[in-house]
Parts: C-alpha cells; sequence; structure tokens
C-alpha cells in the first residue's frame, strides 16, 4: 500500500510541473486588428537552446513544417511574440535542448485576410566608409526569426556562406540596427537573409575607403632566420590598443584554429612595442623541472590578431634552421682549473679534483650555505646567452647549492641564478632586489654523485620569466655556491 502511494504521489509532482504552452487568443482575427500572437509557456527545461515553433495543425514535426520559431533563451517561465501569420489552424508546440520531441501543445485559429506585408527594407548610414569606421546597417520588417541574419558580402558574389565576409543575427528583431567593424577596403553588398536561409531578402551596396590617417599593422622581426631553440624579437606598431590584441607563432600554412599556436602573448593595450616568442609561454607559471622550451626546424609565420578574435591582421613570414653551436668555454678542468676564479666567502678554495673544479658548499646550522665562488669572464660576452655545464660525477653530493651567472640587461645589473633546493620545497621563481632565482629542469644536487649530469639553460628566456620585458646585453661572469662541476661554457643557442 505504501509503494502505490508513493506511485500516485510522484504522478502527481509529475502533473503539477508538466510543461504548458497557450496562446494569448483561441482565435485570432485580422478584421479586429490582430498582429501579433503571444505563446506562453512554463515549466520549460532551461536549456537555452529550448524552443518554441508554429506549426500548421497536424503537421508532423520535422522542421521543415515549422512556420516560426524562437529559442526560449534558458527562460523556465515566459512568453514569446510572433507575428500573425496566414488565416488557418496552427499547433504552439514546445521542445527541450534543441530537440524535436514535443513537451506541449497548444491549438489555436487565424481568421481574416492577411495586410500585405511591406518588403524588407535595408539601409546603411553611408555609402562610403572609411576602414577606421565602424558600419551601420539599418533593417525593417524583417520575419522575426532569432536566426534572420544581416551578412557583408564582397560586391556581385554569390550568396554562398563562405563568400561571407562579416555577418550577425538579428536576435528576432524585426525592426533595429546591427553594427560591423575592421571591414577592409573594398565594394560591399549588404544582404539580409531570413531563418538562416540563404535566400536574399534584401540587398544595398557599400564601399571602404582607406582612411589617410590608418597605417596597416606593421611586424618587424630582428631576423628572417633563426637557429633551432633561439628566441624571435617581434616588433609590433599600428596594433588597435585592446588589452587582448595578442601575436603568435603558428607553423607556416597552418588554420588558425587556437590549438595551432605554438606561443603568444598579449599586446597588453600597446600599439607598439617589442615582445619576444619561442620561449616560456608568458601565460604559465614556471614549475620546477619545466624543459626548456625552443623552436624546431622549419617554416614559421608570426601573425597578429585583434581583441581576442582569430581573424589575422598581419602575417610575418621566418624560418628556423639546424645551425651549429658555437662555445666558448670558460673553465674545462683539464689538469687544472682556470686561475681566475675567485673564492668570494667560504672555508675552502676552488681546488681541482679528478677532472673538474670543486666548490664546496659551507653549512651554517645545517640550513644555510655560505660559501660563494666567481669566475669573471676576460670580456663580457655579448653574442652567446646559453649557459652550459656539467655537475657531479665524482662520487660526492653536495645536498644544496645555486649556480648562476652575472648579466648585463636592458634594465640593468642583475644576477640569475638556478637552484634545485626550490625544486624540493616547490618554491615558485622569484625575485628580490636584482637577484633573479629559478627551479631547475635538471637536478642538479641530489644523485649526482656518482652520475654527472648536463644543464643547459638559455639566460635570455628564463630573464623574461620575472622580466617580460627586459632583455640579456652582455654576461660578463659565472658564479657558484658549490658543487662539482666542469665544462662552463657560454653557447650561441
Amino acid at each position: 500500500m505504501k509503494t502505490k502511494i508513493i506511485f500516485i504521489f510522484s504522478l502527481f509532482l509529475t502533473f503539477l510541473n508538466a510543461t504548458t504552452i497557450q496562446t494569448d487568443k483561441a482565435l485570432y482575427d485580422y478584421g479586429n486588428g490582430d498582429t501579433t500572437i503571444q505563446v506562453s509557456f512554463t515549466d520549460m527545461n532551461g536549456s537555452q537552446q529550448d524552443w518554441v515553433g508554429i506549426y500548421p495543425a497536424g503537421a508532423s514535426y520535422e522542421f521543415e513544417n515549422v512556420v516560426a520559431w524562437k529559442w526560449t533563451g534558458g527562460v523556465v517561465d515566459g512568453s514569446l511574440n510572433f507575428n500573425l501569420l496566414d488565416a488557418g489552424e496552427y499547433d504552439a508546440r514546445a521542445f527541450f535542448n534543441n530537440s524535436l520531441t514535443k513537451e506541449a501543445e497548444y491549438t489555436f485559429s487565424i481568421i481574416g485576410e492577411a495586410p500585405v506585408i511591406p518588403d524588407v527594407n535595408l539601409t546603411t548610414d553611408k555609402t562610403t566608409y572609411l576602414n577606421t569606421e565602424t558600419i551601420t546597417a539599418n533593417f525593417k520588417y524583417m520575419q522575426g526569426n532569432a536566426t534572420d541574419w544581416i551578412g557583408i558580402y564582397p560586391a556581385g558574389a554569390s550568396y554562398e556562406f563562405e563568400n561571407v565576409i562579416a555577418y550577425k543575427q538579428t536576435g528576432g528583431d524585426i525592426n533595429g540596427s546591427l553594427t560591423f567593424e575592421d571591414i577592409p577596403v573594398g565594394d560591399y553588398d549588404v544582404r539580409a537573409f531570413f531563418n538562416n536561409s540563404l535566400t536574399k531578402q534584401a540587398s544595398t551596396s557599400i564601399s571602404v575607403i582607406t582612411d589617410p590617417n590608418y597605417h596597416e599593422v606593421e611586424l618587424t622581426l630582428n631576423k628572417n632566420i633563426y637557429a633551432q631553440n633561439e628566441l624571435v624579437y617581434v616588433n609590433y606598431n599600428y596594433m588597435k590598443g585592446n588589452q587582448t590584441d595578442w601575436i603568435g607563432i603558428y607553423p607556416a600554412g597552418a588554420s588558425y584554429d587556437f590549438a595551432n599556436v605554438i606561443d603568444w602573448k598579449y599586446t597588453k593595450g600597446n600599439i607598439e612595442g617589442e615582445m619576444s616568442l619561442g620561449g616560456f609561454p608568458g601565460q604559465d607559471e614556471l614549475k620546477g623541472f619545466t624543459p626548456m622550451p625552443g623552436l624546431e626546424a622549419g617554416d614559421y609565420e608570426i601573425r597578429a590578431f585583434f581583441n581576442n578574435s582569430l581573424s589575422t591582421v598581419k602575417v610575418q613570414s621566418f624560418t628556423v634552421t639546424e645551425q651549429n653551436v658555437t662555445s666558448t668555454m670558460y673553465e674545462d678542468a683539464n689538469g687544472s682549473i682556470s686561475p681566475d676564479w675567485i673564492h668570494v666567502s667560504g672555508i675552502y678554495p676552488p681546488a681541482y679534483y679528478n677532472g673538474v673544479v670543486r666548490l664546496r658548499a659551507r653549512w651554517v646550522s645545517s640550513t644555510t650555505n655560505t660559501s660563494e665562488y666567481t669566475l669573471p669572464f676576460d670580456t663580457p660576452n655579448s653574442t652567446q646567452n646559453v649557459l652550459e655545464l656539467d655537475v657531479g660525477g665524482v662520487g660526492r653530493w653536495t645536498p644544496h647549492f645555486s649556480i648562476g651567472v652575472i648579466v648585463q640587461t636592458t634594465d640593468g645589473h642583475r644576477r640569475m641564478l638556478w637552484d634545485s633546493y626550490l625544486n624540493h620545497y616547490n618554491v615558485k621563481a622569484n625575485k628580490q632586489g636584482n637577484v633573479l632565482s629559478f627551479p631547475t629542469y635538471v637536478e642538479l644536487q641530489r644523485n649526482t654523485a656518482n652520475s654527472r649530469k648536463h644543464f643547459r639553460v638559455n639566460v635570455d628566456k628564463y630573464l623574461k620569466i620575472l622580466e617580460p620585458n627586459n632583455k640579456v646585453i652582455s654576461i660578463s661572469a659565472f658564479f657558484a655556491t658549490g658543487g662539482d662541476l666542469d665544462n662552463i661554457k657560454l653557447s650561441s643557442h
């Protein structure tokens, strides 16, 4: 008995929550001045693609039988207005989520002779525009479908949708206006269409000419051919000044899908400026053991875009080729170590040991390493900014040390260091004064006693993680606070 009561109560609740649909009149009469059908609904699904359609009475549910329809826009209880149709009997039907499964239905009739509906009227506020101006298209007597639309075509082009330069839907407005921006120089037809069709209802012609004060976007690269893994410096000018204007690298010829973007950055409202691409993505935070990015050999394109769009406004091509790496060796520990080492602090001086330079850490309270060693370069190196060296491999483990370089940048003197200690304690890249500290993509300290590891970082790429607009001018010295190190050098790329 209890089960039966629950079942009946469930049916009662279902009945209470059933979707309903009804028109404001059961009979509309053109002779009485009726012009609009108001369709009210309750308990819709709440989907943006719930919809209400008007069918000839008794017609099957195929969409081709629909004589008028509109989305509910996610409204659960509400109403929609439709223009009065030809005389006859009709069903107003409710559907959920773009389906053809009827949820509710209401039948109504229309009598009398419909007045003549004026042809669609389409005008623009001007016939000739500068390419920096906004085009306003004014329309009257559209059908009132959510998917009625206005499109801009090259003058005389056929009606295939691939010929559309720009378009917007009217959103169900019968009378109104739409605006278009960034239309290229040329002659165009502005055309009006009903209900997602390609049957033209009205057309008007316009021309777009060059604004004498307008400048095309300029993209200038620091060179046209790069070595693998090099940074690409891009100078841009005449961007639009939106915070979300952006510039990105694509493989040459790739489609504009954002999935094809290799690296990109916003211009952040700047009309002109410089950015570097091909390094660490500016939108991603550097984490420990993150491999250093770089471009492989191949053909690429720098593409500029306005305001988060995927419509390119300028393209500049470049090539990455496999090129021989050139290096300057500063310490090879070949039988002895460089006499240029400076013992800055700590108990033990730099020492040669079994084919490496041994730099010993000095620990205070087992937590702080106070030793430091510097290897100055005879001449600051302004052409090679990739730091390379080998770590470990002589049977000794130094639990905590850092390695780094002293750098002159466009914003002044910097000390840049890499420390696996940051990885161990999940410390992010950070800046304190002119000291920039980074986690390492290679473990420098643990498990290095019996296996040598190679460490290689592009100093300029790392600089831009913490100072995106800064640039390396030269590198004047290497420094470390410990470790068994060998083959310390700067390389070209």
